[in-house]
């Protein structure tokens, strides 16, 4: 049994999204991995757009054209899921940075 590193578990590579880039939005170019700017831009509208459903179950089941609660409950929990992982990332974000400016030079 051999590990790729000190860290590293047999039959596991490293992380990475597979997230569409274009190269007219400051995309990257073939062969590397997608920019954290731009992990961070699809994941933020990824959170947009599931809130846009929830809202829309909502609605949908207010105006009566929807019996379906418990898919109503299932996607607003999914928006807010998705929400508190977003601040979650946001929070250590904002961590590093107040941590790299302590640092002194």
């Amino acid at each position: 049994m051999s590990l790729q590193g000190p860290n590293s578990l047999p039959g596991v590579g490293p992380l990475r999204p597979n997230l569409p880039t274009t190269p007219a939005s400051g995309g990257t170019r073939e062969g590397e991995g997608a920019s954290f700017a731009d992990i961070l831009r699809n994941s933020i509208q990824e959170v947009n757009d599931l809130q846009q459903q929830a809202d829309a179950a909502i609605r949908e089941l207010t105006l009566g054209k929807t019996q379906n609660v418990s898919e109503v409950v299932q996607q607003v929990e999914k928006a807010d899921l998705a929400f508190r992982a977003l601040l979650a990332v946001r929070n250590k974000l904002i961590d590093a940075y107040e941590e790299i400016n302590r640092l002194r030079v």
